[in-house]
């Protein structure tokens, strides 16, 4: 018998997904991508990222859960207009190409439907998956960046009566994120896996300390702040800001990986906004590498073009991310840690 869960959802900062065009649309696609994504964060093996999700290359299969998407008819598209120079700053992309977006206080459902054949630990780690995606990342273009944040309203359907994860924060939102990964943790699906960031050995939780009424003044604040240290770097420091992600624009810098074939890579940092009780709280994760688990950025060897130069990646060049949380967030009491 299939199984069926539905959530309730709202945009809290402005979402930007859509097709080839770029025309404002919820793609069952790019959920089920960013679930598959934070499933591999968490640890999920590979064996059940292709149970779950399925697979495209050799022995290809279908996943086995189904997504449905439901627009409620309050949706309002959306296009990004001077709002404040960090606010700018951080979704400048969007206003260049006047790209389009779903307005925040929009609703949708989204629907899980499992394969008969699902087992309830399929559910569990399905769901964990989901909660990652919706509580510390967000979708759409400018994620990283603190757009397209969605929190969930209600969950109903084919709930699990032991399974103790929480979609619906109730309490203090620091306290909650940390009590839900720790739950989460405990339920002993996971394990690092190789060369990627592994939630419970590299993620820092940190929450912003500035309290705003809406999140337009919100992002506003922390992107000053991130504008402000990003334009501090000397410029021969200018080659760290592959760190906070690829390609920088509109310097054009690239790396270069296997066949002189152009990469990409996302930032290491994540600007978070969620919304309980009316208010809104500002988020900065950060996946640091360590001892415990070193993942890779980028490949051993690998070049960037960068002023007509081609230069080696320095692994530790990963530290201006951590000069940018502890030097200088953390230096002017923005930041507290929430999670470890």
């Amino acid at each position: 018998m299939m199984k069926k869960i539905d959530l309730k959802c709202k945009i809290i900062t402005p979402l930007f997904m859509g097709g080839a065009e770029q025309q404002p649309e919820l793609r069952t696609q790019s959920f089920n991508g960013l679930f598959r994504y934070w499933f591999r964060l968490l640890g999920g093996s590979f064996e059940n990222e292709k149970r779950l999700f399925g697979w495209g290359g050799e022995k290809a299969n279908k996943g086995i859960v189904s997504i449905n998407l439901k627009e409620e008819n309050n949706k309002q598209e959306f296009q990004l207009q001077q709002q404040g120079q960090g606010y700018n700053y951080l979704g400048f992309s969007l206003r260049l190409t006047n790209r389009r977006g779903i307005n925040a206080s929009s609703s949708f459902e989204i629907s899980f439907i499992f394969h008969p054949t699902s087992t309830e630990d399929d559910i569990k780690k399905f769901l964990c998956a989901v909660w990652c995606a919706f509580y510390l990342g967000n979708f759409g273009s400018r994620s990283r960046r603190g757009f397209g944040s969605i929190i969930v309203e209600n969950i109903n359907g084919d709930i699990l009566h032991d399974f103790n994860l929480k979609f619906i924060c109730n309490q203090n939102i620091g306290n909650w994120l940390k009590s839900q990964l720790e739950y989460i943790k405990s339920l002993n699906y996971w394990q690092a896996r190789r060369d990627i960031p592994y939630i419970f050995e590299n993620l820092e939780i940190y929450k912003f300390n500035r309290h705003q009424s809406n999140y337009i003044q919100l992002l506003n604040s922390i992107g000053e702040e991130y504008k402000n240290f990003r334009q501090k770097l000397r410029r021969n420091e200018w080659e760290k800001r592959i760190w906070f992600g690829l390609p920088i624009m509109p310097q054009g810098v690239f790396p270069i990986l296997d066949h002189e074939e152009r990469g990409r890579r996302a930032s290491l940092l994540i600007f978070k906004i969620i919304k309980f009780n009316n208010n809104y709280e500002g988020f900065v994760l950060f996946f640091k590498p360590n001892e415990r688990h070193d993942f890779k950025f980028l490949p051993d060897r690998a070049k960037i073009k960068f002023d007509k130069k081609e230069i080696f990646v320095d692994a530790n060049w990963w530290q201006i991310l951590d000069k940018f949380i502890n030097d200088y967030l953390k230096n002017k009491n923005l930041i507290t840690k929430v999670y470890p």
